[in-house]
């Protein structure tokens, strides 16, 4: 006879094999080593809870595996875009000067800029408001009613409204540029070919004021608001891939076409500065995020043009 390795855990007698087992004391098998019950019951509870645990532990290094790759890529982001800003910190370029420039250009050319927008009352100012003739270079008592051409709508809040957009995406820009620096559209995006020709930035303004004048266009005459957003969005298009193409100046010309319409939603409704006699979203045509995108290109290549003219 041989003895079980087990321990029979009941103290009543085994029914296969007509043997009474105290509890804790081994059980006695027969040569075939045939188990009872009780002793094939003990065998499955010690021997499932090993396979659990394994099976457990296989599982929570696996958990384990994937949070360190998900916290590597997620350090990797911030220290990347820490690093970004160390290498521009370190450049021989003042934040100072260089933010205080694109605050002046915003205020001065932006505002410019803007005056291609506001001819067909897109939007109506309600505020400090004044025409502009551009051609003779006057300001007017303010007409709601005049849409000659060269005459422009425009409030004095205009440059305060422009102000966080201008000191905003040319500092992301530039930011997002260094992070990216590895990348062959970025390197082509910041050549002085491009981002260092002031050329390559007249025309890229000239592209967007078009795409302006065309929205006023489309709004004035009617044209519906889901032809105007598809138009619009062609432009937009055409005007990123050309003079930007890079994945950090999509991103951001995606940020502005999100978030300025949201915002306008907040000041139309909320602070009444400008309406729009004919929107279609919350006070808000939808399509003019598409020009936004076009101002984030603009902008965004801006910073680039004066960090290059500021490091040089």
């Amino acid at each position: 006879m041989t003895t079980a390795n087990l321990s029979c855990t009941s103290s009543r007698p085994c029914v296969q094999h007509g043997i009474h087992v105290q509890r804790g004391v081994l059980h006695p098998l027969r040569t075939q080593q045939l188990q009872c019950f009780k002793h094939r019951a003990y065998s499955a509870q010690l021997s499932k809870p090993s396979v659990v645990r394994a099976q457990g532990r296989g599982e929570q290094a696996a958990r384990a595996a994937k949070k360190p790759v998900k916290a590597v890529e997620q350090t990797s982001l911030f220290q990347g875009l820490a690093e970004a800003q160390g290498q521009l910190n370190a450049s021989n370029v003042s934040w100072t000067t260089f933010l205080g420039l694109a605050l002046l250009a915003g205020v001065t050319f932006g505002s410019f800029i803007q005056v291609s927008h506001n001819n067909p009352n897109l939007p109506v100012y309600d505020y400090f408001t004044f025409n502009i003739d551009v051609f003779k270079g006057q300001i007017q008592a303010y007409d709601p009613q005049k849409f000659n051409v060269g005459i422009a709508k425009e409030s004095g809040l205009v440059p305060l409204l422009l102000a966080p957009i201008w000191l905003l995406f040319p500092y992301l820009q530039v930011l997002l540029d260094e992070y990216n620096a590895e990348d062959p559209a970025t390197v082509e995006a910041t050549s002085d070919g491009k981002a260092g020709s002031l050329a390559f930035n007249l025309l890229m303004w000239g592209s967007i004021v078009s795409a302006f004048l065309l929205s006023g266009y489309l709004y004035l005459n009617d044209f519906p608001h889901w032809q105007c957003s598809g138009i619009l969005a062609v432009t937009a298009f055409l005007n990123w891939r050309a003079f930007d193409n890079t994945k950090q100046g999509l991103f951001l010309a995606a940020l502005l076409t999100v978030g300025a319409p949201l915002t306008e939603v907040v000041i139309v409704n909320g602070l009444h500065l400008w309406h729009y006699d004919r929107p279609d979203f919350f006070g808000v045509p939808h399509w003019a995020g598409w020009c936004y995108a076009q101002y984030a290109t603009g902008t965004g290549n801006f910073g680039r043009y004066l960090w290059k003219k500021l490091k040089a």
